[in-house]
């Protein structure tokens, strides 16, 4: 059998577009050993003439300290009458430059899990070979931006029956649409070891029998994670706190310099998630679609401090409509929500811990790279 090419375009505004693209060239390789070869393309960084192929560098800043801007270019691109005209101006900007990406790699398969970088690369590709089939998967929960739809795919991948519906609502065909969830890496599929949470919590130098709330940024140590480590560190509650600072070594070393009340374990970007995840009762995050669904798959109830205007406005609906967390987004709020959580006789916890396990969707990768391989793939030149 010929080796399959597949060509997946992504771009890191925010760590999950990456994070998808990587799960699903990790699900190819263990699921079809030797069969792909999986190619990145960074659409922006790539493809797109100067300033657009900077933005990667600028939307830090922007969704850190311009948040409200951010969320109105979302809504105001985000409707009937202004979505055309902002899709075939994308179209313009990136066609060219995705279609030398593709003559470059000559793909077999080509996949999108970027919303920007979607109509582009589709019309392009069917400009070169219409035979190739064009996946687009999308990575965001719930009420979807529209741009993830304005593409001619022959088959859209979503994560939720919500941001199906969302499809549906863009004029979508649905039988080209397939719910079967968020791309996340297979380390999250299932525990590692036969471990028992006491066990795990002692390996990872935490207080066995304590109750154990995670905080999560990302990647990038993202949200105010100290204000909220500082919050319930002063609150006199029984409680031990896992933070997870990422590449933010500025608020790691911030972290390490606070005086502690309660044990407290102050890590920076780790490869064992999974664990640290399992490890908890609680994980405390932002809305970032990846993070939620990984959580869900280590089976935990979360409280979102806090979403990105627009882009993640949906994801905090998916959260709070499944009963699997609550969205707290000042500090003190958080803690009062912990207290009353670990009151006696409080079942909250546990039925949004029942809900997660319901929720989660652990092996999507594998089901996705299946229906990938499914597709008839043509043969290039």
């Amino acid at each position: 059998m010929s080796l399959r090419r597949v060509l997946i375009f992504f771009s890191d505004t925010g760590g999950g577009h990456r994070a998808a693209a990587n799960a699903l060239t990790e699900a190819f390789q263990f699921q079809f050993p030797g069969r792909y070869k999986v190619t990145l393309v960074d659409g922006f960084k790539d493809c797109a003439p100067f300033p657009l192929n900077q933005i990667s560098e600028t939307y830090f800043p922007l969704t850190t300290y311009t948040p409200k801007l951010w969320g109105g270019l979302f809504h105001s691109s985000n409707r009937q009458l202004t979505l055309p005209s902002s899709a075939a101006m994308d179209d313009a900007l990136l066609r060219r430059g995705c279609a030398r990406a593709i003559r470059r790699h000559n793909p077999t398969l080509v996949v999108s899990v970027h919303p920007l970088i979607n109509r582009a690369p589709c019309n392009a590709l069917k400009q070169i070979n219409p035979y190739i089939p064009f996946v687009t998967v999308v990575t965001d929960l719930f009420d979807v931006h529209g741009m993830w739809f304005s593409a001619a795919a022959d088959l859209v991948i979503v994560p939720t029956q919500g941001a199906f519906d969302c499809g549906v609502s863009w004029g979508f065909p649905p039988e080209r649409m397939r719910v079967v969830g968020q791309p996340i890496a297979l380390k999250f599929a299932a525990p590692a070891s036969s471990e028992t949470q006491a066990e795990l919590r002692a390996r990872l130098g935490l207080q066995p029998d304590r109750f154990t709330l995670l905080l999560v940024g990302g990647g990038e140590g993202m949200g105010p994670l100290r204000a909220i480590a500082r919050a319930l560190n002063t609150a006199a509650l029984p409680i031990q706190l896992a933070i997870i600072a990422g590449r933010n070594e500025k608020l790691r070393a911030q972290l390490r310099q606070e005086h502690w009340r309660v044990p407290v374990s102050i890590q920076g970007f780790v490869t064992d998630m999974p664990d640290w995840m399992r490890a908890s009762d609680v994980v405390i995050t932002k809305a970032g679609p990846g993070t939620i669904m990984e959580t869900l798959a280590a089976g935990k109830p979360m409280i979102l401090s806090g979403n990105l205007p627009g882009q993640e406005e949906g994801n905090v609906t998916f959260v709070e409509q499944n009963g699997v967390g609550i969205l707290r987004a000042n500090p003190d709020a958080i803690v009062r929500l912990v207290r009353e959580w670990l009151e006696p006789n409080n079942h909250a916890l546990a039925q949004m811990q029942t809900n997660a396990r319901r929720m989660a969707r652990p092996n999507a990768a594998i089901e996705i790279v299946k229906l990938l391989d499914a597709l008839p793939l043509a043969t290039t030149p």
